[in-house]
């Protein structure tokens, strides 16, 4: 047992990820309109309201100073005062409102983007779902959306109104003197560079480490999920599992360590950088004040300017920096969007039930990323009506062509034709509606058991006895009854009300799910694999029933079955070895007879 090498992270140019910046505005603007404009509206009167705060206080003591001095009334100081109390109260208000309805923006986009996410990931095909490559990039669109994704949003209105700011700010400051904007601008450019190098640094160590903490995450369910809880006790590997996530999070914790060490320094350096430059701002200033140029209200606003100023160009160079880096995950989240999908309504539509039958013309079949086809060069018809079993060891490829004949997978070569026509041709919606299927590896959907079978039809689900008729012909509906809410029961153990049901009842369920559905073709993959002896008769004895008037693909180890099959398919290698009855293969004295003599034996 070994963990496999870490990817290494691709690099991404900085110009090539600000021109993801327009797209993200025009979702935002386009997702809803009046909130943004509303937005970009408060940041600029928030912006303003900076340096109309620099010049109330400037005003504020100039007039106190005059009522102290020169004996000017006391309104004068008073209503200077008032103003700029006015002043702070309006400036709470903005900002209260600005956040009322940033968050409620936020909030209502974070809905929009994880559905958007999710229906994407429907229409991808079953190929790409099987990759690496895939999981990876799902990861990190997932990492963005739970944080950078929507950081990116609050830094954007933040940087407006800094922007807004420093450009009042800097013709403030250019009254006072030419030199003084640019002062603070020049010193505070290298924290530009600097904060970006940190960011840069944060997201490709995230981005390299997210293979390995898919690993970490699927050792830390081995250990504490339910459904591997048995074998892990059983087995005695959860000392193994300990052992491995540990060393995984050390490695984790010891880059995200040294990272942060690099970041305390750079952010260390920035600091001082930003303190030099106020101390020269004060210097500055003070040498304005004892040679007459500047009176005193003017250069007590000169150090809350400059601190302004500090403040909000600061502001502006991080929150740039943190948007220039998490445009990286903006990217991952767009890139994803993308993706080719599959759009199951487009295509033709078969204009009845299917005629002549399925038609296989030297079709074969490599996984993205294998260079070892699983399927080579299969030439097959099923018609209209058949019962076809396939048979072969693991590994055959019986469920690859299953998956094929479904439009789940797409030839690598060859073709698949249905009534004549190229199943790629067929409108994906209109061909799996005329499929019902149980996969070999069936889920078991922890809802109530009504919902666990109208997955199978949602849209005729409600028909009046529907889904009771589907229980009755799967044998599901003896021990639903006894459940204590009948098709109501929640299942699952993970919730306080849920009932758990056998391995064999879960499957009943699967069978129920598949039949609800008025489907022409029907696909049983291993139908009786988690079954006893006694439900597995009964499975077999009802496949003649559920395939009446159907097209039917059975996948069966267990040849016995395939009596009932009008012609078997036997795969060996990816390859179509053999076909014909039960009683033509067993005279042929081939690789079905072997495989049938061999579980015979076991019976004598």
């Amino acid at each position: 047992m070994s963990a496999a090498a870490t990817t290494r992270p691709e690099k991404v140019r900085p110009t090539a990820r600000w021109s993801y910046f327009p797209r993200l505005i025009r979702l935002l603007f386009t997702f809803d309109r009046r909130r943004f404009v509303l937005l970009v509206l408060l940041q600029i009167v928030s912006g303003v309201m900076v340096t109309l705060g620099v010049y109330l206080l400037e005003r504020m003591i100039d007039g106190a100073q005059a009522v102290v001095t020169a004996g000017a009334p006391l309104t004068t100081g008073l209503g200077w005062a008032a103003a700029l109390a006015g002043f702070y109260i309006a400036r709470g208000g903005v900002g209260s409102l600005t956040g009322l309805i940033a968050d409620r923006f936020q909030e209502m986009l974070r809905g929009h983007i994880e559905e958007t996410a999710y229906m994407k990931a429907q229409t991808l095909s079953l190929e790409r779902l099987e990759t690496p490559e895939y999981h990876d990039q799902l990861q990190r669109v997932r990492r963005g959306m739970d944080r950078r994704f929507f950081s990116t949003m609050a830094f954007l209105w933040r940087s407006l109104g800094d922007l807004i700011a420093l450009a009042s700010l800097l013709v403030y400051l250019g009254g006072f003197h030419w030199a003084l904007p640019l002062l603070v601008v020049i010193g505070l450019t290298p924290g530009v560079l600097i904060t970006e190098r940190v960011h840069r640094a944060r997201y490709l160590v995230e981005r390299k480490q997210t293979p390995e903490e898919r690993r970490f995450r699927a050792y830390v369910g081995l250990l504490t999920g339910r459904h591997a809880a048995a074998e892990v006790r059983m087995f005695g590997f959860g000392g193994w599992l300990i052992e491995q996530t540990a060393s995984l999070w050390s490695r984790l914790s010891r880059e995200r360590l040294a990272l942060a060490g690099r970041e305390a320094r750079a952010t260390l350096l920035a600091d001082g950088l930003n303190a030099l430059v106020y101390v020269v701002a004060i210097a500055f200033s003070l040498g304005l004040l004892l040679t007459g140029r500047v009176a005193i209200g003017a250069y007590a606003a000169f150090f809350y300017a400059v601190e302004s100023f500090q403040r909000h160009y600061w502001g502006l160079v991080w929150n740039i920096s943190i948007i220039h880096s998490d445009l990286r995950y903006v990217k991952d989240y767009f890139d994803f969007m993308d993706h080719e999908g599959v759009d199951v309504e487009k295509g033709v539509r078969l204009p009845g039930p299917v005629r002549e039958g399925i038609a296989f013309r030297n079709v074969s079949f490599t996984y993205p990323g294998s260079d070892r086809p699983v399927l080579v060069d299969i030439n097959l018809t099923i018609r209209t009506g058949e019962r076809v079993a396939l048979v072969g060891e693991n590994g055959a490829g019986k469920s690859t062509l299953v998956k094929l004949l479904m439009g789940l997978y797409t030839p690598t070569r060859g073709s698949i034709e249905v009534d004549g026509v190229d199943l790629r041709e067929i409108a994906p919606a209109d061909w799996y509606r005329r499929i019902g299927a149980v996969f070999q590896d069936f889920n078991r959907y922890e809802a109530s058991v009504r919902d666990n079978i109208a997955f199978g039809w949602v849209d005729g689900a409600n028909r009046p006895g529907a889904i009771e008729q589907a229980a009755a012909r799967s044998g599901a509906l003896e021990f639903v009854a006894e459940l204590p809410d009948g098709l109501e029961t929640h299942l699952g153990k993970t919730y306080r009300e849920g009932r758990e049901l056998s391995v064999g009842q879960w499957q009943k369920l699967a069978i129920a799910r598949a039949t609800l559905r008025p489907a022409e073709i029907l696909i049983l993959d291993e139908p009786a694999s988690a079954l006893d002896a006694k439900a597995e008769a009964e499975v077999y004895e009802q496949f003649a029933t559920l395939a009446a008037g159907r097209t039917a693909v059975l996948i069966s180890h267990r040849l016995g079955s395939c009596r009932m099959a009008d012609r078997i398919l036997v795969l060996q290698d990816g390859r179509l070895v053999e076909e014909g009855t039960h009683d033509e293969l067993i005279a042929q004295g081939g690789e079905y007879a072997a495989m049938y003599r061999a579980q015979a034996a076991w019976y004598r």
